[in-house]
């Protein structure tokens, strides 16, 4: 396998690894409430009028978590939108994949860890207990937050799907140095989608889906820095004074949808090469390590090439008395 293969290789997978979240536009009706997906289940509740956090026993010390995190988070999260609160809000932490799916209207794919319902002043969680890797409690929760938040000040505005997720990334502070490598990786070989494809919804497989997180992240951070905006809550206050998408980036930027677009392309092309592969630790580390396995491979078989000459020389001395003794007479030597 070559070294760019390998790059593109451990970048995919390092891709697919990070933290993947879920805050779907749902397709049920929210100013229906009709019962709720948690009504007849045996719930606690931590927090108050603010924040209500319903969770199963085994989950206690989660939700005492979320607590925190929200009590830290919160306040500047809604300020950054011009905001005074995010309340009144519910959080669900749910204990099994099933009762997920159920509280998420089965909304959300099986690799999705959270879910924002707008509408509902309402976010669902898988508990951590349940997902298959290390969960950044903070970072899922400051998105979905984020969320909440802009839905609060866009009111019903229809933005690009990359957008919303794009702006939840960005006041979370997820980004990765494996998702530019996995940017690269497609860059480079043909398969980055247009930033169109993501307007109204995100593949659902996997490696799709994290590839269309990582592009959402840089268009939006690409986005702040053609308007000059510094933080990702002023993109979302812009959208909102403007009452539409394409005028507030057409005065922010004077570009159309589809030049801004193109700007994007041209952006991802120049920013993500094979340098960002090679910049990725991960990258170098099995890179590394490749090298390591060859190397070693090359000596063990020089070794054993020795060896058999060696061997080869023992025979040739057994057969020669005059040879033999000679090579005996040389070890005092």
């Amino acid at each position: 396998m070559s070294t760019a293969r390998i790059g593109i290789s451990v970048a995919r997978r390092a891709l697919i690894a990070l933290l993947l979240l879920w805050s779907p536009h749902l397709a049920v009706s929210l100013a229906d409430e009709g019962t709720l997906p948690w009504d007849g289940r045996d719930w606690s509740t931590l927090g108050g009028a603010e924040l209500a956090v319903l969770h199963h026993s085994d989950d206690a010390r989660y939700a005492a978590r979320v607590l925190e995190i929200y009590e830290n988070e919160a306040p500047s999260i809604a300020a950054s939108m011009g905001l005074s609160t995010l309340s009144p809000l519910r959080v669900v932490i749910a204990s099994t994949d099933s009762e997920f799916s159920q509280l998420t209207y089965h909304g959300a794919p099986d690799w999705g860890v959270g879910c924002a319902m707008m509408g509902r002043g309402l976010v669902v969680l898988k508990s951590p207990r349940i997902v298959d890797y290390p969960l950044q409690m903070e970072s899922v929760v400051e998105h979905e937050l984020a969320h909440i938040a802009a839905g609060k000040v866009l009111r019903g505005i229809d933005v690009p799907r990359w957008f919303d997720e794009g702006i939840a990334q960005a006041v979370a502070g997820e980004w990765r140095m494996g998702q530019a490598s996995g940017l690269a990786a497609a860059a480079k070989s043909g398969t980055l989608p247009p930033l169109s494809s993501l307007d109204a919804s995100f593949p659902s497989g996997r490696e799709a889906a994290a590839q269309a997180y990582a592009m959402s992240f840089q268009a939006v951070r690409f986005l702040m820095n053609a308007a000059s905006v510094r933080e990702p809550g002023g993109l979302v206050r812009a959208v909102a004074d403007a009452g539409d998408f394409d005028s507030a980036v057409a005065g922010l930027t004077g570009m159309t949808p589809a030049d801004f677009e193109r700007s994007f392309a041209e952006f991802i092309s120049r920013r993500f090469t094979w340098g960002t592969l090679l910049n990725d630790g991960r990258v170098l580390f099995t890179l590394a390590a490749v090298f390591f396995v060859v190397a070693f491979g090359v000596r063990l078989k020089r070794s054993r090439a020795k060896m058999r000459e060696w061997a080869e020389q023992e025979k040739r001395a057994a057969a020669d008395p005059a040879a033999r003794e000679a090579r005996e007479d040389s070890r005092w030597h």
